[in-house]
């Protein structure tokens, strides 16, 4: 463990000669959100918050930090699940949500250049009002893209259109001894050495700092269509996907949901879901550029889904119903947080095939354990969100119960062949699990990895591999 120098009254003066007072929080001025994220519910408060502005702040605070061997933990809009945001070591927390513009759109080259505090709702709206898309969709439209950056974010649409290192083209990034580079670019291929950009992309803040991002965009789909299809069994639900999947329709998202979770956010929304009576569902979206050429996609896959059993079809072909529809799988985390005094989650990915498999372990986890387990997920990626309640358990019950269902979740991944995060990242609350599921050897590979961005570890220390 590095033992880092704690920051005095100096320090603060030493910044605030190239980043303005106004923009430091110093001891009390620090509120209490930036001592956790959005489900640590442990406090780590940081002895002093920059909001940097530029990426010249940036390289003088982590030259000045790297100097001094002050750790700095980078942070945008603190939505992450993992404590990848959180200043388990205290020392500087870098706020970078005031570098939030957007820098170009370049037609020609179909990229959009942006700082990292710019928000993934405002890319959709700025890029979609002008007939173009960036596909990667996570659940939470608040976070930040370098936060998405640093975690290799995915979500519903991932199954057709990839995740976010898919669309990154170049990035700029600060190194620990503030050097400023720039890597990838516009160019759409690129075999020139190792590829530094991929390497940043998921590493939760631990090997650099991304200032500036070059995103690949695509023509805007003229039209979009969601199913949703409720079956007597998840089983039958999740036995189709498969099916689809290798069919020649390409749905952009293949979701799967069970009852209890759609009340949950129904109760939370104060809104009816459009259907409630079925044990599980899969919600599928499609898109095209007309509404034929997407029937054509559905037609099959409607006649795969009544094959395996499916009750029925519910066609969302308008915005107002489509809307209703996905505002509710949205919904999923707050709502399950809301009905529990707090929550521990588990983002395991697994092969397709498997899904259903985990599922119903997870349900004959839950009576073992004694503990309420809520689950939805992307089941065209096998990738689970998997959520273990508190309720009125004492705390050292709690822990008890969550450290032992989490080591057996966890177990159960690895021996189907999976991985300990498809999303969401490792951050300090998943470190054992990964340490648990990879070789030593790749594990030590990270380690040389991180020592050479980082020779001092100051960037996001107790993160990731460390």
């Amino acid at each position: 463990m590095n033992e880092y120098k704690k920051i005095e009254e100096h320090d603060l003066q030493s910044i605030s000669e190239f980043i303005p007072r106004e923009r430091l929080l110093w001891k009390d001025e620090i509120n209490e959100e930036y001592s956790h994220d959005e489900l640590s519910t442990e406090a780590f408060y940081p002895a002093l918050v920059v909001k940097a502005q530029s990426t010249q702040e940036v390289s003088k605070l982590l030259s000045y930090a790297n100097e001094h061997h002050i750790c700095v933990t980078p942070r945008g809009a603190g939505t992450g699940l993992v404590g990848a945001s959180v200043a388990v070591e205290h020392g500087i927390m870098l706020d970078l949500t005031l570098m939030n513009h957007f820098l170009e759109l370049d037609e020609k080259n179909l990229t959009l250049t942006v700082e990292p505090g710019v928000l993934l709702m405002e890319i959709a709206a700025y890029v979609e009002e002008r007939g173009f898309f960036y596909p990667p969709d996570p659940g939470e439209k608040s976070a930040t893209i370098g936060g998405n950056i640093s975690t290799n974010a995915g979500g519903m649409r991932a199954v057709k259109y990839g995740v976010t290192r898919d669309y990154v083209r170049g990035l700029e990034v600060v190194l620990a001894d503030g050097t400023i580079l720039n890597l990838g670019g516009k160019t759409v291929k690129n075999s020139s050495g190792y590829d530094l950009k991929d390497m940043v992309i998921g590493s939760e803040g631990t090997l650099a700092v991304v200032t500036k991002a070059i995103l690949k965009l695509l023509p805007l789909p003229a039209k979009n269509v969601s199913l949703l299809v409720p079956f007597p069994t998840l089983a039958q639900a999740i036995g189709a996907v498969p099916l689809i999947v290798s069919s020649k329709a390409i749905p952009t998202a293949i979701e799967f949901m069970e009852r209890e979770v759609i009340k949950d956010a129904e109760q939370y929304l104060g809104s009816k879901f459009p259907d409630n009576a079925a044990d599980a569902y899969l919600l599928l979206k499609f898109d095209g550029n007309s509404l034929e050429e997407i029937s054509s996609y559905y037609d099959n896959v409607a006649k795969i889904c009544l094959e395996q059993g499916a009750y029925d079809l519910l066609i969302a072909d308008t915005d107002e119903r489509s809307n209703a529809i996905w505002k509710a799988r949205g919904a999923f985390l707050e709502a399950i947080k809301g009905s529990t005094t707090a929550m521990d989650e588990v983002d395991v990915v697994v092969p397709r095939s498997c899904v259903n498999t985990f599922v119903e372990y997870i349900h004959a986890l839950q009576n073992e354990m004694g503990v309420r387990i809520k689950c939805f997920g992307h089941a065209g990626d096998g990738n689970l969100h998997i959520y273990i309640l508190k309720d009125d358990l004492d705390d050292e019950k709690w822990q008890k119960i969550l450290d032992a269902t989490m080591d057996k979740m966890y177990e159960k991944a690895h021996e189907m062949e999976g991985q300990v995060s498809g999303e969401h990242g490792i951050g300090y609350a998943k470190k054992k699990y990964l340490q648990k599921s990879l070789p030593q050897a790749s594990i030590a590979l990270m380690q040389r990895i991180k020592l050479a961005f980082d020779p001092n570890g100051i960037l996001n220390p107790s993160k990731v591999c460390e």
